[in-house]
């Protein structure tokens, strides 16, 4: 393609976005909306997978010791299984430690604390942190068939209901964000189509007068992948602003709640709206226009 060439479809990417100000503020505002739309699923599941992560690094599993055990028993089993495929981090406590842990939760339970008081009767043991919680069952199997183990406590119908959550809300995402795609692709056909139509005439013209199809596609496609552009940058300038304004929020009202972080958000919001906005657009204009290019 010549300068010329580039050129020409560049001051006339330029003139049908200045000349027709009302289609191209009507396909921004589609491309910004639409974007918007899906950003907010995107958070959304992002905030979700991140809430699911965090719950799923809080379940431990507990083993605990049998009585009389050296501690030299207990810290060589200690060692062995942190290097236990699965084992993220594993902690002990002896059993003073976890009486005073259970003071500590319950100090109204006079009852407990009088009994622990007179006769501690619990054991020396661990706090097993998983990198998968899906793993737990196996290695509380591994921990059972140590004989200096007493007993291995997790909850494993919280694991469960963690490890299905975690896989139902990436297809449930998923699933939203192709609707929505499409959903979006099909609105964006048709605002740019009607922006084509207004110049039917001008593309019956070029073709009868020797224009190829690329050459009257590129400032359409041109205008088209602007157009994504735009409105796709408008759509995370708000998102950037509406999220900022809910962590700080969230850390008010609700302190507890584990938000996902700012970047981690924004970063794949920005790198699906903005790849989103261009894919969009610029398929938009070509198939806008095949139907156009028939004469």
């Amino acid at each position: 393609m010549s300068l010329n060439s580039v050129w020409y479809i560049t001051k006339e990417t330029g003139r049908n976005l200045v000349y027709n100000t009302w289609m191209t503020l009507a396909s921004v505002s589609t491309v910004a909306i639409s974007m918007f739309v899906l950003s907010f699923f995107l958070v959304l599941t992002v905030n979700m997978n991140h809430l699911t992560t965090v719950l799923q690094n809080q379940v431990e599993m507990r083993v605990f010791i049998n009585t009389n055990v050296p501690r030299s028993k207990e810290m060589a089993l200690l060692n062995e299984a942190d290097k236990w495929p699965g084992v993220r981090k594993i902690q002990f406590f002896t059993k003073q430690q976890a009486a005073e842990s259970l003071k500590r939760e319950f100090p109204d339970q006079r009852d407990l604390l009088t009994l622990i008081a007179k006769s501690n009767p619990l054991f020396d043991g661990f706090n097993v942190y998983t990198k998968n919680p899906a793993e737990i069952p196996a290695l509380a199997v591994r921990f059972q068939h140590q004989k200096v183990v007493h007993n291995v406590v997790y909850e494993g119908q919280v694991v469960r209901r963690l490890s299905r959550l975690s896989i139902i809300m990436k297809w449930v995402g998923w699933v939203v964000e192709l609707l929505l795609g499409l959903a979006t692709l099909f609105i964006i056909i048709n605002t740019i189509r009607l922006a084509v139509f207004a110049r039917r005439r001008e593309v019956a013209v070029m073709k009868l007068v020797g224009a190829t199809d690329w050459f009257i596609r590129w400032p359409f496609i041109l205008e088209g992948l602007v157009l994504g552009l735009v409105g796709a940058g408008i759509a995370d300038v708000v998102v950037a602003q509406g999220y900022h304004w809910l962590v700080a929020a969230a850390a008010g009202a609700l302190p507890f709640w584990p938000m996902a972080p700012y970047s981690q958000v924004m970063g794949k919001t920005v790198d699906f709206t903005l790849g989103g906005g261009l894919l969009v657009g610029g398929l938009a204009s070509m198939v806008a226009l095949r139907r156009f290019l028939r004469v």
